[in-house]
């Protein structure tokens, strides 16, 4: 073989490229007919025939375009495509749906172009037929799934619903329960108490049981507290306007009015704002969760150990990072995270406390449009990052 014969391409054959336009016409893909100006069918190609299943002699000369469509197809050509041939020449891609002789449907998209003789008199009109039958089902198809989710978004707006007022029902409940029966406890501690000045004890073990008394009474004053509290500042918050807060001086403030620890070395606290100095939140709100945390960050120090807490802001992903760091006794996450932020939830029990803080923290958050990430290891510390709106 000599170079370059693989190259060489074989002739031509000319016959390859003689089209017989007949069978173009007949079997194109899409339907073709002509008609009079009076829609009188004069031509059909084999393609429409196979979609219609009429024989050819059943239609030309005996039937209209206009008798193809369904009823409302037929109306609609009347009054509108027909005036509009009339007046522009064509029209283009009106959707139809033909009728078969077996009474089925066949959606179409049609496009008709309209001939006149030499003296501008309409003489023919060329339609072509477009099968949409696929697009049709897809449309369908898109119009179940748009109605699917419509409802879907209905009713999950009305379980939304649903449950904000069964949260407000709840916490009206909670409010209410805990005001009736603040007084009574309150009534009963101080009949306990003077019980305690009057009666006279024989038995040994009756100090420990009145101690035993005492303490569950302040259990029980404790949680009215809390629920109290709980509510309130979530009422609190949902009335407050949000405004742009300093947290440089806003936080200063909040560390003035932290309960000093007796005994215990005094916290060293390190404010950093430069990324982010103010905060949009609602003043009562925000310091509600500076109180909790910081007071907690004390409250949860390492024995004879110096309390260094670290309050700093950063943005992260559009938010504002707000983040509380401490080196305290730190919390086993593996053991209690998923508990963490739950109400009366304590995981210190030799330290005294209600429970509520952490639960306040999160609601607060929340309902600032927030959340919570926790990240801490026992007897290192514990940081808690608050990702909030702008």
């Amino acid at each position: 073989m000599k170079e370059g014969d693989f190259m060489k391409m074989p002739v031509l054959d000319l016959r390859l490229t003689e089209e017989n336009l007949d069978d173009l016409y007949d079997n194109a893909p899409c339907g073709y007919c002509s008609c009079l100006p009076d829609g009188t069918l004069v031509k059909l190609n084999h393609t429409l025939l196979q979609w219609l299943g009429y024989q050819r002699e059943e239609l030309v000369a005996r039937q209209c375009l206009q008798q193809l469509l369904t009823v409302g197809g037929r109306l609609h050509f009347e009054m509108h495509g027909v005036p509009l041939l009339l007046l522009q020449g064509h029209i283009r891609e009106i959707s139809y749906s033909l009728r078969t002789k077996t009474g089925a449907a066949v959606p179409v998209l049609l496009n008709a172009v309209l001939l006149r003789d030499a003296n501008g008199n309409p003489l023919v009109v060329r339609v072509t037929l477009f099968d949409i039958t696929d697009r049709r089902k897809y449309e369908q198809e898109l119009l179940r799934t748009k109605a699917e989710a419509e409802a879907q978004r209905e009713q999950l707006r009305s379980q939304n619903e649903e449950l904000i007022r069964i949260n407000a029902d709840l916490d009206s409940f909670v409010y209410t329960a805990s005001h009736d029966l603040r007084q009574p406890v309150h009534n009963l501690a101080g009949l306990f108490q003077e019980f305690e000045r009057s009666a006279t004890f024989h038995d040994p073990a009756s100090a420990n049981m009145v101690g035993m008394f005492h303490e569950a009474l302040q259990q029980l004053l404790g949680t009215i507290d809390g629920l109290t509290e709980v509510v309130q500042q979530q009422r609190e918050l949902a009335q407050a306007p949000a405004e742009a807060v300093e947290l440089q001086a806003f936080t200063e403030e909040v560390i003035r009015s932290l309960p000093a620890a007796v005994g215990e070395p005094e916290a060293v606290f390190t404010l950093d704002f430069g990324a982010v100095p103010t905060l949009h939140m609602a003043r009562p709100g925000l310091q509600s969760v500076l109180y909790n945390l910081l007071s907690n960050a004390l409250k949860y120090a390492q024995p004879g150990q110096e309390p260094r807490i670290a309050v700093r802001t950063a943005y992260h992903d559009d938010m504002v990072v707000l983040s509380v760091q401490d080196n305290g006794r730190g919390i086993d996450l593996g053991r209690h995270g998923g508990e963490l932020f739950q109400l009366f939830r304590r995981f210190h029990p030799d330290v005294a406390g209600s429970g509520v803080g952490l639960y306040l923290v999160n609601r607060l958050v929340h309902l600032a449009g927030g959340r919570i990430e926790t990240s801490s290891e026992v007897g290192q510390g514990t940081t808690f990052r608050l990702f909030l709106p702008k």
